[in-house]
């Protein structure tokens, strides 16, 4: 069903009037039903891992070599050009201060750093991205998600507050794994990586809503939006939060919206086979895929 026919289905089984047109609807009962359901469909997003919300995002690592000149003592750098430089970048480079990063690109030629310089005059060194912007539609993480697919290895972490305070006051990169956290909708990487690495990671989308051109987003902004769950789920959670918003009881409706929704939610995705003797799945090579023998290597 699209916008119009589900407050249409609601509406019929409120035994309110119902609309020809919702988004353009001047009433005020079929804008109350709107806003609800927009509210609906946000709080139905951070329910579960909706197999449709599910989605994978790459990261494509970013670093160059610049020619800059240090003051010791001083976070300010010149350079012939400060193209591509972000408060997103990390210095990277040999006797550089670790961990410092670019505080503020304050000219074409200039950029200060948020530590002063252990190194003075005329530099080359490393300008690496260490912070990458989550996607748009990024509502919440998919935990272990998170790998370095050129080097084949799990990134690590997420790594706490304190975690990450300890690591980055030391005096030296403990790599070479990369390590991550997510702070202010970025996804935050130490030690600085190098140019070109793959970084793969999936996530929940708050793109819930999918309009008549097939394009996602996060609204009910037009009559004909579809959504991307159960329309029994949308109605019977819509009644019920209007009969709460009218002080009435909402018990009955309650009641068969969460039944109805451990039902979709378990019919949503495939479910893992569970044994009373687990073992680790997770080992690619070792004594239980191989056999044993002598190997050499050639």
């Amino acid at each position: 069903m699209n916008l119009l026919q589900l407050i249409q289905q609601t509406c019929n089984e409120l035994g309110i009037s119902p609309p020809n047109a919702v988004v353009s609807s001047t009433n005020q009962s079929i804008r109350q039903l709107y806003a609800l359901l927009n509210r609906h469909g946000h709080d139905l997003s951070r329910q579960f891992e909706w197999e449709r919300l599910d989605k994978e995002f790459i990261v494509n690592t970013v670093a160059f070599n610049i020619q800059a000149t240090f003051t010791l003592g001083s976070p300010i750098v010149t350079t012939a050009s400060t193209a591509g430089i972000t408060t997103n970048f990390g210095l990277n480079g040999s006797n550089t201060t670790p961990f410092s990063t670019v505080q503020s690109v304050d000219s074409p030629t200039q950029f200060t750093m948020n530590m002063p310089s252990t190194i003075a005059g005329l530099q080359t060194v490393t300008m690496s991205q260490v912070a990458y912007p989550l996607p748009s539609d990024w509502l919440s993480q998919i935990p272990q998600t998170e790998w370095d697919r050129t080097n084949r290895w799990p990134m690590l972490g997420p790594k706490s507050a304190q975690e990450w305070q300890s690591f980055k006051s030391g005096i030296v990169y403990a790599g070479p794994r990369e390590r991550f956290r997510i702070q202010g909708g970025l996804l935050q990487i130490s030690p600085p990586p190098p140019n070109g690495l793959t970084f793969a990671y999936e996530y929940v989308s708050s793109a819930w809503v999918i309009d008549a051109s097939g394009t996602s987003k996060q609204n009910f902004s037009a009559d004909t939006d579809t959504t991307i769950f159960d329309d029994s789920l949308m109605i019977v959670g819509l009644k019920m939060r209007w009969l709460r918003a009218k002080g009435l009881d909402y018990s009955a409706e309650t009641q068969e919206f969460g039944g109805l929704l451990a039902t979709i939610k378990a019919q949503d995705k495939s479910a893992a086979k569970l044994s009373l003797s687990p073992v680790n799945g997770s080992i690619y090579l070792g004594t239980s895929n191989i056999p044993d023998g002598n190997w050499q290597a050639s």
